[in-house]
Protein backbone atom coordinates (compact mmCIF):
# COMPACT_ATOMS: atom_id res chain seq x y z
CA UNK A 1 0.00 0.00 0.00
CA UNK A 2 1.27 3.44 -0.85
CA UNK A 3 2.27 5.51 2.17
CA UNK A 4 -0.04 8.49 2.68
CA UNK A 5 1.59 11.89 3.14
CA UNK A 6 -0.07 14.41 5.46
CA UNK A 7 -0.22 18.02 4.48
CA UNK A 8 0.08 21.13 6.63
CA UNK A 9 1.65 24.56 6.98
CA UNK A 10 5.06 24.63 8.60
CA UNK A 11 5.57 27.54 10.96
CA UNK A 12 7.99 30.17 9.67
CA UNK A 13 11.09 30.28 11.80
CA UNK A 14 11.08 32.97 14.47
CA UNK A 15 13.44 33.99 17.25
CA UNK A 16 15.10 32.22 20.19
CA UNK A 17 17.58 31.21 23.00
CA UNK A 18 17.82 30.64 26.76
CA UNK A 19 14.71 31.47 28.84
CA UNK A 20 11.25 31.00 27.38
CA UNK A 21 8.74 33.77 26.99
CA UNK A 22 5.14 32.67 26.97
CA UNK A 23 3.30 34.77 24.42
CA UNK A 24 -0.48 34.98 24.26
CA UNK A 25 -2.09 32.98 21.47
CA UNK A 26 -4.18 34.29 18.62
CA UNK A 27 -6.90 36.61 19.83
CA UNK A 28 -5.27 36.99 23.27
CA UNK A 29 -3.57 39.94 24.88
CA UNK A 30 0.06 40.71 24.09
CA UNK A 31 1.19 40.41 27.71
CA UNK A 32 4.13 38.06 28.22
CA UNK A 33 6.02 36.53 31.13
CA UNK A 34 9.29 34.58 31.30
CA UNK A 35 9.61 30.93 32.28
CA UNK A 36 12.59 28.58 32.41
CA UNK A 37 12.19 25.53 30.16
CA UNK A 38 12.04 23.24 33.19
CA UNK A 39 9.06 25.18 34.52
CA UNK A 40 6.84 24.36 31.54
CA UNK A 41 4.77 21.40 32.82
CA UNK A 42 5.10 17.98 31.22
CA UNK A 43 1.33 17.75 30.85
CA UNK A 44 -0.76 16.13 28.14
CA UNK A 45 -2.31 19.50 27.30
CA UNK A 46 -0.63 22.89 27.64
CA UNK A 47 -2.20 26.30 27.31
CA UNK A 48 -4.36 26.48 24.19
CA UNK A 49 -3.13 28.33 21.10
CA UNK A 50 -0.03 29.61 22.86
CA UNK A 51 3.44 30.39 21.63
CA UNK A 52 6.46 29.50 23.72
CA UNK A 53 9.31 31.60 22.41
CA UNK A 54 12.92 31.88 23.50
CA UNK A 55 14.45 35.31 23.88
CA UNK A 56 16.36 36.37 20.70
CA UNK A 57 19.62 37.06 22.51
CA UNK A 58 21.62 33.96 21.64
CA UNK A 59 22.64 31.80 18.69
CA UNK A 60 19.59 29.51 18.51
CA UNK A 61 16.16 31.09 18.06
CA UNK A 62 13.25 28.82 18.97
CA UNK A 63 9.46 29.05 18.72
CA UNK A 64 6.95 26.43 19.86
CA UNK A 65 3.18 26.63 19.27
CA UNK A 66 0.26 24.65 20.65
CA UNK A 67 -3.06 23.98 18.91
CA UNK A 68 -6.62 24.67 20.06
CA UNK A 69 -6.43 21.73 22.50
CA UNK A 70 -3.02 22.65 23.90
CA UNK A 71 -1.04 19.99 22.02
CA UNK A 72 2.35 20.68 20.37
CA UNK A 73 1.58 21.85 16.83
CA UNK A 74 4.58 23.74 15.40
CA UNK A 75 8.22 23.92 16.39
CA UNK A 76 10.89 25.97 14.67
CA UNK A 77 14.46 26.99 15.26
CA UNK A 78 17.18 29.05 13.67
CA UNK A 79 20.19 26.87 14.35
CA UNK A 80 23.28 28.61 15.61
CA UNK A 81 24.54 26.21 18.26
CA UNK A 82 24.71 22.43 18.55
CA UNK A 83 24.90 19.86 21.32
CA UNK A 84 26.72 16.83 20.02
CA UNK A 85 26.02 14.72 23.13
CA UNK A 86 22.40 15.51 24.00
CA UNK A 87 20.89 13.82 27.05
CA UNK A 88 17.22 12.70 27.05
CA UNK A 89 15.00 14.81 29.27
CA UNK A 90 12.59 13.52 31.90
CA UNK A 91 9.64 14.76 29.85
CA UNK A 92 10.52 12.48 26.94
CA UNK A 93 10.07 9.37 29.08
CA UNK A 94 6.73 10.64 30.40
CA UNK A 95 5.39 11.57 26.96
CA UNK A 96 6.49 8.24 25.48
CA UNK A 97 4.23 6.43 27.94
CA UNK A 98 1.19 8.26 26.50
CA UNK A 99 1.59 6.55 23.14
CA UNK A 100 0.60 3.05 22.15
CA UNK A 101 3.05 0.16 22.71
CA UNK A 102 6.21 0.78 20.73
CA UNK A 103 6.02 4.58 21.02
CA UNK A 104 8.73 6.77 22.55
CA UNK A 105 8.87 10.42 23.51
CA UNK A 106 10.80 12.48 20.96
CA UNK A 107 11.61 16.14 20.34
CA UNK A 108 10.28 17.58 17.10
CA UNK A 109 13.27 19.94 17.00
CA UNK A 110 16.04 17.51 18.01
CA UNK A 111 18.22 18.00 21.09
CA UNK A 112 21.37 17.93 18.96
CA UNK A 113 20.43 21.28 17.43
CA UNK A 114 19.29 22.70 20.78
CA UNK A 115 15.63 21.72 20.54
CA UNK A 116 14.08 22.19 23.98
CA UNK A 117 13.13 19.23 26.16
CA UNK A 118 9.85 20.72 27.41
CA UNK A 119 6.38 19.44 26.50
CA UNK A 120 5.77 22.04 23.77
CA UNK A 121 8.46 20.26 21.73
CA UNK A 122 7.98 16.64 22.86
CA UNK A 123 5.44 14.20 21.37
CA UNK A 124 4.85 10.41 21.30
CA UNK A 125 6.26 8.85 18.13
CA UNK A 126 6.79 5.41 16.66
CA UNK A 127 10.33 4.09 16.45
CA UNK A 128 10.27 4.62 12.67
CA UNK A 129 9.29 8.29 13.10
CA UNK A 130 11.96 8.67 15.78
CA UNK A 131 14.62 7.42 13.38
CA UNK A 132 13.41 9.83 10.69
CA UNK A 133 13.59 12.76 13.13
CA UNK A 134 17.12 11.67 14.09
CA UNK A 135 18.04 11.70 10.39
CA UNK A 136 16.67 15.25 10.17
CA UNK A 137 18.95 16.16 13.08
CA UNK A 138 21.96 14.67 11.28
CA UNK A 139 21.18 16.52 8.05
CA UNK A 140 20.59 19.80 9.90
CA UNK A 141 24.01 19.47 11.56
CA UNK A 142 25.52 18.74 8.14
CA UNK A 143 23.99 21.88 6.63
CA UNK A 144 24.85 23.96 9.68
CA UNK A 145 28.51 22.97 9.35
CA UNK A 146 28.53 24.18 5.75
CA UNK A 147 26.57 27.42 5.93
CA UNK A 148 26.25 28.27 9.65
CA UNK A 149 22.64 29.50 9.39
CA UNK A 150 19.89 26.89 9.12
CA UNK A 151 16.16 27.26 9.66
CA UNK A 152 14.33 24.09 10.71
CA UNK A 153 10.56 23.91 11.14
CA UNK A 154 8.47 20.88 12.13
CA UNK A 155 4.67 20.69 12.21
CA UNK A 156 2.75 17.98 14.07
CA UNK A 157 -0.56 16.93 12.51
CA UNK A 158 -3.48 15.29 14.34
CA UNK A 159 -6.44 13.44 12.88
CA UNK A 160 -9.67 15.40 12.63
CA UNK A 161 -11.92 15.00 15.69
CA UNK A 162 -9.13 13.18 17.56
CA UNK A 163 -8.49 14.67 20.99
CA UNK A 164 -5.53 12.39 21.68
CA UNK A 165 -1.92 13.48 22.06
CA UNK A 166 -0.31 11.19 19.47
CA UNK A 167 0.29 13.05 16.16
CA UNK A 168 -0.83 11.29 12.99
CA UNK A 169 2.15 12.66 11.10
CA UNK A 170 4.70 15.41 10.63
CA UNK A 171 5.91 17.79 7.96
CA UNK A 172 9.18 19.66 8.00
CA UNK A 173 11.03 22.47 6.34
CA UNK A 174 14.81 22.74 6.19
CA UNK A 175 16.16 26.01 4.84
CA UNK A 176 19.81 26.87 4.32
CA UNK A 177 21.21 30.39 4.17
CA UNK A 178 24.75 31.63 3.72
CA UNK A 179 24.61 34.82 5.74
CA UNK A 180 23.28 37.50 3.33
CA UNK A 181 22.76 35.02 0.49
CA UNK A 182 19.59 32.95 0.48
CA UNK A 183 19.85 29.97 -1.82
CA UNK A 184 16.09 29.62 -2.08
CA UNK A 185 16.13 25.83 -1.93
CA UNK A 186 13.83 24.34 0.71
CA UNK A 187 13.81 20.69 1.68
CA UNK A 188 10.24 19.72 2.50
CA UNK A 189 9.30 16.27 3.71
CA UNK A 190 6.12 14.82 5.17
CA UNK A 191 5.72 11.46 6.89
CA UNK A 192 3.18 9.53 8.94
CA UNK A 193 3.70 8.72 12.61
CA UNK A 194 3.59 4.97 12.10
CA UNK A 195 5.88 1.97 11.82
CA UNK A 196 7.11 1.84 8.24
CA UNK A 197 8.38 -1.18 6.42
CA UNK A 198 12.14 -1.14 5.99
CA UNK A 199 11.64 -0.23 2.33
CA UNK A 200 9.17 2.57 3.14
CA UNK A 201 11.44 4.07 5.78
CA UNK A 202 14.41 3.87 3.42
CA UNK A 203 12.46 5.74 0.71
CA UNK A 204 11.80 8.62 3.13
CA UNK A 205 15.40 8.74 4.32
CA UNK A 206 16.66 8.63 0.73
CA UNK A 207 14.28 11.47 -0.20
CA UNK A 208 15.60 13.57 2.67
CA UNK A 209 19.20 12.83 1.68
CA UNK A 210 18.51 13.71 -1.96
CA UNK A 211 16.90 17.04 -1.06
CA UNK A 212 19.77 17.97 1.27
CA UNK A 213 22.26 17.06 -1.44
CA UNK A 214 20.40 19.36 -3.86
CA UNK A 215 20.92 22.15 -1.30
CA UNK A 216 24.70 21.58 -1.63
CA UNK A 217 25.26 20.93 2.05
Amino acid sequence: MRDRQPTGRVLAVLAATASLTVMAGAGSSANASSEAAAEIPCAKYLQKKHTYRTDPAGPSWQTYKTDKLGRPAHASIRVGAVDRDPKPGACETTVGEWGRPGHVGARMIPAGVKGAGHRANVVPVTKSADRILKAVESKTLQCNASYKIVNLGVAAHYKKNDNGVVPSGFSLLLEVKNRAIEFGRNSFLAFDNKEYTKAGERRLLDSLADQVKAMSC
